[in-house]
């Protein structure tokens, strides 16, 4: 048998903000140690882990072993992007077929986030937010919501200015209202996520401590705000526009980890924006 070296993340690796070197992974090395090392804390014994495709998920990965946590197949080290989207067609297909006996829905999990398809923490524990440079269950670090509320209030702006200007087709300054209040929603949760505002987007509740129960409870609303136009007066006689739901809900789904795609385009913009590049964005996360 023609031996194989397998190469361990070296553990002084200088820059744990950037993904491993070489690797498929995506996500910065700290955060892999972080939340690879409270999933461990699942196992009471190592033996466990030692037969364990979610445990074997992280190792392979990240190169520390030949054998994949799905398949069992050996691969190269450290497997490439394809070789990990090959595990998780393989653990999807198991799992629609019913078949419990092989299923490896967990390592799929974990996979997943490596590679950055799902931005859900792949542990189950208090504040797995924090695990990643967020809190609670926001997955996003404050930098990060920081610098999309920023691009955020640029392209309300733009739309603003838009919608005042009566040299721009009717139609474009229609467009440009509804980007308006898509934006107004998303630069709302925005800074109430970041304390920048005391009052929920939607209800206007104030609490003395965000958590995740509020937020979810927010989307609930500015999904009733989005269905308005089919029931008129689901939640009060003067509801925000549809698009200023849509902007809190996606945010919200973002926050959390449910949506890979930000609220807003590179540039700031929301879906409604002529040139926006958020519509196929959000269409590329739907096929993932």
């Amino acid at each position: 048998m023609t031996p194989v070296t397998v190469n361990y993340v070296d553990a002084a690796q200088p820059d744990d903000m950037a993904p491993p070197p070489g690797h498929a992974i995506v996500r910065p090395l700290r955060h892999v140690r972080a939340v690879r090392e409270r999933h461990a804390q699942r196992y009471a014994d190592p033996s466990e882990a030692a037969v364990s495709r979610s445990a074997r998920a992280w190792a392979w990965a990240l190169g520390e072993c030949t054998t994949a946590p799905v398949t069992d197949r050996e691969t190269a080290v450290p497997p490439s992007r394809a070789d990990i989207e090959a595990e998780i067609a393989t653990a999807e297909e198991r799992r629609l077929r019913g078949d419990r006996e092989n299923r490896a829905d967990a390592a799929a999990t974990i996979l997943r986030w490596l590679i950055g398809n799902d931005d859900r923490v792949p542990v189950r524990c208090d504040n797995p937010g924090e695990l990643v440079g967020g809190f609670g269950d926001v997955v996003r670090p404050r930098q990060q919501i920081s610098k999309t509320l920023a691009a955020a209030l640029q392209g309300q702006r733009r739309a603003a200015a838009m919608t005042r200007n009566i040299d721009v087709d009717p139609d474009d300054r229609q467009f440009a209202r509804q980007d308006a209040d898509y934006l107004d929603g998303v630069v709302t949760t925005l800074a109430w996520v970041l304390g920048q505002r005391p009052e929920a987007p939607i209800t206007r509740r104030q609490s003395r401590e965000l958590t995740t129960t509020d937020l979810k409870a927010e989307r609930l609303h500015a999904e009733d705000v989005i269905n308005q136009a089919r029931s008129p007066g689901m939640v009060g006689p003067l509801p925000p526009p549809p698009p200023h739901g849509e902007g809190v809900k996606f945010t919200i789904t973002w926050l959390l980890g449910d949506w890979t795609t930000p609220p807003v385009d590179p540039t700031g913009d929301g879906p409604y924006a002529q040139g926006s590049h958020l519509p196929a964005m959000i269409r590329d996360a739907q096929v993932r």
